[in-house]
């Protein structure tokens, strides 16, 4: 992805293999990988049998929401853990819930983010058109 964004124009996977000297099944599982999560489109062009990746356009705003998902994760797990140990130590209950919150206000942080950042970029493109 950092290739991509460095390059600012599509790709092929032999030229992302070969500048990145890694092999090219390494350089197609993870770019199947980062396709599925939205973080990069799968191009092809007539005639021509090889796949092109470019940046997605949402990108950024789709790491966003991944990571507000995974430390809402985080929080759920951390707060069940708590639950747990509470009646084994109070102090480490209070210390484990305290990360739990932390995780929780992080993820809705970076979530309401990703929203002001998506509603910002439909207001420009309302303005465009």
């Amino acid at each position: 992805m950092g290739l991509l964004i460095a390059e600012g124009r599509e790709l092929s996977l032999n030229q992302i293999s070969e500048r990145l000297r890694v092999s090219r099944a390494s350089v197609s599982t993870n770019a199947r990988q980062l396709a599925a999560r939205g973080l990069v489109r799968l191009k092809t062009h007539s005639g021509d049998r090889q796949d092109y990746y470019e940046l997605s356009s949402a990108s950024y705003v789709q790491m966003l929401q991944e990571m507000a998902g995974r430390l809402e994760k985080y929080a759920s797990v951390t707060e069940a853990c708590a639950i747990e140990i509470e009646s084994e130590s109070e102090g480490a209950a209070r210390r484990v819930t305290e990360l739990s919150a932390f995780y929780r206000d992080s993820s809705q942080f970076l979530g309401n983010w990703a929203t002001v950042l998506l509603q910002g970029k439909a207001s420009l493109q309302d303005k465009k058109q």
